[in-house]
């Protein structure tokens, strides 16, 4: 009878300990993670200038479409969080023109990238929050050109200028470089449901980029300046998981 008082004594200390600690810790606490949408001002007036000296169309300045995702996790530091979190977004644009009846040039232009994120939330009320923080990021930026002829796109035509080592107006090149960012930001967030929140950031992308390599790896030592994955992005993400809040 005496052992079973004492587990019974236990058990009630251990759910006071228990219930305690729930009501000390999991309402500071979120989980979640869902999907992006932004505007990337990445700067191409340098890039626009070389497209332009060599017949190719020029890149708009007003700047790209990003897609991505992401997720994070909110921890407590007394009223406010420590939000860290993973991302991966990037944007592709393609433009077109035709020089004559018989002559093409395209320009493929991308980015992409990911990495991690660290912000500090305070919370303004329940259903609102601002987010002072930093993203960290590595990724490839990537410029493809491509010159061919009306008639580009048949199999014995392509291997044969290969085979024949002659000259040919079907001229393709891929340029790419690896660079590491960091970005600062500021940010909104709005919990439109339980389980859905809404999160609005900006801020600016700055860093270094290796030097970049046409083709096969080819290293390409006089590349034009100002080409590089910087510029002004605002980014939406809408994101679902568990939020437990006071």
């Amino acid at each position: 009878m005496s052992r079973k008082l004492h587990l019974f004594v236990f058990l009630l200390i251990f759910c006071g300990i228990f219930n305690n600690s729930y009501s000390q810790f999991l309402p500071s606490f979120a989980f979640a993670g869902g999907v992006t949408a932004g505007w990337h001002f990445n700067p191409v007036k340098n890039l626009n200038i070389e497209l332009k000296n060599a017949g190719f169309p020029e890149f708009s300045e007003n700047g790209f479409l990003t897609l991505g995702g992401g997720g994070f996790i909110d921890l407590p530091m007394k009223d406010n969080f420590l939000r860290i979190g993973g991302f991966g977004n990037g944007f592709t644009s393609k433009i077109s023109k035709h020089v004559n009846d018989s002559l093409t040039k395209d320009a493929n232009y991308s980015l992409g990238q990911g990495g991690i994120s660290v912000e500090y939330v305070f919370p303004v009320s329940k259903l609102f929050d601002i987010s002072f923080g930093t993203q960290f990021s590595t990724g490839t930026l990537k410029l493809e050109l491509y010159q061919y002829g009306k008639d580009f796109g048949n199999y014995s035509s392509i291997f044969g200028e290969l085979q024949n080592n002659s000259s040919t107006e079907n001229i393709s090149r891929t340029f790419k470089s690896r660079f590491y960012t960091i970005q600062p930001m500021a940010g909104v967030g709005i919990m439109l449901r339980k389980f859905m929140y809404l999160k609005i950031d900006c801020g600016y992308q700055i860093g270094v980029q290796n030097k970049w390599r046409v083709d096969n790896d080819v290293e390409v030592k006089d590349f034009p300046k100002g080409i590089e994955a910087k510029g002004l992005f605002v980014n939406v993400g809408l994101n679902f998981g568990l939020f437990i809040r006071d």
